[in-house]
């Protein structure tokens, strides 16, 4: 692992500017991330729950015989 030597002094201990920097960046990295997580799994929960609603549960319902069925997976 090699160290930077623009971030810490020439004792090796970090520069206070660079190290505060980082950690807000890296803060607002993760809040990002978080919120980016939630607006995924949010979607997923729409899509689903939609699905859910807007079409039947069971598909073999709508084919009045099991070769209606067939005929239209094959379609």
């Amino acid at each position: 692992m090699t160290m930077l030597t623009d971030k810490f002094d020439a004792y090796g201990d970090a520069l206070p500017g660079v190290a505060r920097d980082e950690r807000e960046a890296k803060t607002a990295s993760v809040v990002l991330s978080r919120i980016g997580q939630y607006a995924f799994w949010l979607l997923v929960v729409v899509i689903v729950s939609a699905r859910v609603i807007y079409y039947p549960a069971n598909p073999a319902s709508e084919f009045p015989s099991a070769r209606a069925g067939v005929h239209a997976a094959l379609r």
